[in-house]
């Protein structure tokens, strides 16, 4: 019963001393709580937060690089579209920027030695003769129900004086066009017309070159008796100049080169810049089959997308039919690529090389070279090659002195942006050569050779600058830009998706790793403890009885916290058993404390 006592008095002890040890525990324990609980909220906003946005970057990114070109394609499109107000509009209605023409002049020194079959017409070549030209379109009109425009191009020239080499006053030897022209519009009459003709140059005292200056046979143009005798006798068709010269009514005239109608590509983008008439027809008359289809373009607009194996095609007006590019080479111009198209043997060839440029040659059975326009030239026996016969059959060659071929000065091409197919760079090159040859019936021509005197040739070079090249670039640098910025997108995207799920891998290895530390450190104090339990169960015990105050120390050390443990005393350093102490008497007997 005494025992009992014993156990009410010391219950007072253990919970007064359990209550302190759980007081100190129970602030801690409730911030823990609270921490957990803001951990939790943080996060959820955090993955809730980085999964939206990683999806959202992702699928934005995929769109950019799957979509974005295709989109880019549609606005490209639609930008170069020929309408009313689009960014192309003023730049075609006037370039903005000034066009060169060079014209080269080749000097006959010896027109006497023509009847002289052992001697060649030797040649010099003089200028260049610079002109620069202000183009501009007039009576535009647009037709939505085929989706074209039609217009007249004019054009004013100014001399160069400083960009030239001579002077319009310079005094050039030449072939006399008239009285070539003259002999060979009778080549097919009879005698007496022949005769007729005959006596008209005799008359006239026409020769077999004249003597003009170089603004006379350009765009002054001269008068000549046998031309005015000519509009009396003839149709204003047949002879539509009272002046003679190569450019003569060319400049501020709107009526030269005819009625363009071209097709905008409003409704199909692969029709831009293509002919759909000249003169009102949806053909020329010069020449038979396919020969004469408007093929190609006006030289403006050529329809987006080039392709290396499929050559462009130009309509030329001077020479009333279209020219046919090939590829050759891409090549950078002001840092962009570009391709570049040039005029090779199948250009100029009249059906020698290639049977179907047969329907060029105009009944004339020339070698391959030069292109017969006489049939678009009122008759004039006018032939077209690039200067200095320049990949034209040896014989033209042959058949003069003075004349040297260079790719890098006489070939035709033009480079143009292979996204766009905008000019970049171009050289247009032609020279005029009049055919020279004998007829019968008339005594200037009895006597001389078949030959191709060339006159004159003449360059358009235009080279886009290199701010107009920029703002291309620019502009289609922007899908290459969009994509790479997808690509981050998509990186970063991803990175976010998976940031949870690594985040949570690599703390819950960390949580493993530090469940098992602390089972280890348990494990450790454990032992200890059931050490100390026997230690105690050993040295407590006196008449089988354990005493209270071994439940006293019993309690302290099951309630302490691991780190005020007491360290165990080292039984080996230990001379004798600890001396018991005296205690007070508890309800008439003595307590035995024993030190731990």
């Amino acid at each position: 019963m005494s025992e009992w006592r014993f156990f009410y008095l010391l219950l007072p002890l253990l919970l007064l001393q359990t209550r302190e040890k759980l007081g100190k525990r129970s602030p801690t324990a409730t911030a823990a709580a609270r921490k957990s609980n803001m951990l939790v909220k943080e996060f959820c906003n955090r993955r809730c937060i980085l999964t939206s946005s990683g999806l959202l970057l992702v699928a934005s990114g995929t769109f950019f690089i799957l979509f974005f070109p295709i989109i880019f394609q549609d606005i490209l499109q639609e930008e170069l579209k020929l309408r009313p107000g689009s960014r192309s509009y003023d730049s075609w209605v006037s370039p903005p920027f000034p066009l060169a023409m060079d014209v080269y002049f080749f000097n006959w020194t010896n027109p006497e030695d023509i009847t002289n079959h052992s001697t060649k017409p030797i040649l010099e070549e003089l200028g260049p003769y610079r002109f620069i030209e202000h183009p501009t379109k007039v009576d535009i009109e647009w037709h939505d129900e085929n989706a074209t425009v039609s217009y007249r191009k004019k054009s004013l020239y100014y001399f160069d004086e400083e960009g030239s080499n001579g002077s319009l006053d310079d005094v050039i030897s030449s072939i006399n066009i008239v009285a070539v022209s003259a002999a060979k519009r009778s080549k097919y009459w009879g005698y007496l017309k022949q005769k007729g003709v005959s006596l008209g140059l005799n008359v006239y005292e026409q020769k077999i070159n004249v003597v003009k200056t170089a603004g006379e046979l350009l765009f002054d143009g001269y008068e000549d008796n046998m031309v005015l005798m000519g509009k009396h006798l003839f149709d204003a068709d047949e002879v539509p100049f009272d002046r003679v010269g190569w450019f003569y009514t060319r400049n501020n005239s709107a009526d030269l080169i005819g009625h363009y109608n071209i097709h905008t590509g409003v409704e199909d983008i692969a029709m831009l810049g293509k002919m759909g008439e000249w003169n009102y027809k949806p053909r020329t008359d010069f020449f038979e089959g396919n020969c004469g289809m408007l093929n190609g373009s006006a030289g403006e607009f050529f329809p987006p997308g080039l392709s290396k194996e499929q050559p462009i095609e130009l309509f030329t007006p001077d020479m009333c039919r279209s020219l046919p590019l090939d590829f050759e080479e891409e090549v950078t111009i002001h840092g962009h690529k570009a391709y570049k198209y040039t005029g090779d043997r199948r250009a100029i060839d009249n059906g020698t090389l290639y049977p179907e440029t047969a329907c060029f040659s105009s009944g004339e059975i020339v070698p391959s070279g030069v292109l017969n326009i006489s049939s678009c030239r009122f008759g004039t026996p006018v032939f077209v090659s690039f200067p200095h016969y320049y990949g034209a059959d040896p014989f033209y060659l042959d058949q003069v002195e003075g004349l040297s071929p260079s790719k890098e000065k006489h070939q035709f091409y033009m480079a143009m942006e292979p996204t766009t197919s905008v000019p970049l760079d171009v050289a247009a090159r032609l020279q005029l050569n009049i055919m020279i040859e004998p007829y019968e019936h008339i005594t200037l021509f009895a006597d001389v050779k078949r030959v191709f005197l060339p006159v004159l040739w003449f360059e358009q070079h235009v080279l886009m600058p290199a701010e107009l090249a920029g703002e291309i670039g620019q502009a289609l640098s922007i899908p290459t830009i969009v994509q790479m910025c997808g690509i981050v997108m998509v990186v970063f995207g991803l990175v976010m998706l998976l940031w949870m799920p690594l985040e949570r891998l690599f703390f819950r290895r960390r949580r493993v790793a530090g469940i098992k530390e602390q089972a280890a450190l348990n494990g450790v104090r454990s032992f200890n403890l059931t050490n100390e339990k026997g230690l105690l169960a050993v040295s407590e015990k006196k008449n089988g009885k354990t005493t209270t105050a071994t439940a006293i120390v019993l309690v302290d050390k099951l309630l302490e916290k691991p780190h005020e443990k007491q360290p165990l005393a080292d039984d080996t350093t230990q001379a004798s058993p600890a001396e018991p102490e005296s205690a007070p008497l508890i309800d008439g007997r003595n307590v035995t404390i024993i030190n731990s």
